[in-house]
């Protein structure tokens, strides 16, 4: 499956894309070009990181986690994270010269109509409703990675998970904001410098725009999940360990591979 996926990122990258700006054939054709270098880049230098992180994570489960192996996988997962949106700032930062307003406001309109799915979704739902979907989604990505829980362990994690705060309005908020900050400097015409240097910094900080509040909310559930994986690690049979390290070390294998083509 990940071989698949992302032997063809690229196409869906180019896709959405095309659908948030409307590309030109001159725009699409730079931006197929810097798409291509920057994914013969990421399978060169970044998938064997990749490759380790899942080898090490591995490693780190066979042994039982402990909260400094979440502080490192995190670390990990945040670099690889960043080093990402700086290779790709420069590129799309040289995209803004080419386009007019027009498309500008086409992704205005993409952004609105995001929006609305995300109230649909995650808004405008009865909370039980909303925590019955949460608590399911949770179940299945957990059994995606360990095998099928038993009940005892479906039983805690959905407690937990209904004890999270809850936080799609703050999240709403904030992507909001950052939509906000986005067009503001699309539409403002920094020198070129400028605007590379502030869209780099859009797309490394992720985090900028929450509210005080939802810096709170935001804190104490990564507490709480943190939590949650630290006692469901201590509840996993030695067969949910094995499926879990398995599927790792095969992620692993699959990034190495990738990485040579």
């Amino acid at each position: 499956v990940i071989t698949v996926a992302y032997n063809n990122v690229d196409m869906a990258i180019r896709w959405i894309a095309s659908d948030y700006f409307d590309f030109n054939t001159h725009q699409q054709a730079k931006f197929d070009k810097d798409l291509q270098r920057a994914h013969a880049w990421h399978r060169k230098e970044e998938l064997p990181k990749y490759a380790f992180l899942c080898t090490e994570t591995a490693r780190r489960i066979e042994t039982g986690l402990k909260p400094a192996d979440l502080d490192w996988i995190g670390s990990a997962v945040e670099s690889r994270r960043e080093a990402l949106m700086h290779y790709v700032a420069t590129d799309l930062a040289s995209m803004r010269g080419t386009m007019d307003s027009s498309q500008i406001g086409v992704m205005g309109a993409k952004f609105a109509k995001e929006n609305a799915k995300f109230r649909k979704e995650h808004l405008d739902v009865a909370p039980d409703t909303l925590e019955k979907k949460r608590v399911k989604k949770t179940l299945e990505r957990i059994e995606d990675w360990t095998g099928t829980l038993e009940p005892n362990q479906k039983e805690r994690v959905t407690l937990m998970v209904k004890n999270f705060p809850q936080s799609a309005e703050h999240r709403y908020i904030h992507r909001t904001t950052r939509q906000r900050v986005l067009r503001e400097l699309l539409e403002t015409k920094p020198p070129k410098e400028k605007f590379e240097e502030d869209l780099r910094q859009w797309l490394v900080d992720w985090e900028s725009g929450r509210t005080v509040e939802h810096d709170r909310v935001w804190a104490q559930g990564v507490k709480q999940l943190r939590q949650m994986i630290l006692e469901l690690d201590t509840m996993l049979t030695p067969k949910q360990r094995l499926h879990l390290t398995q599927k790792l070390h095969s992620y692993a294998k699959d990034f190495t591979i990738l990485s040579k083509r």
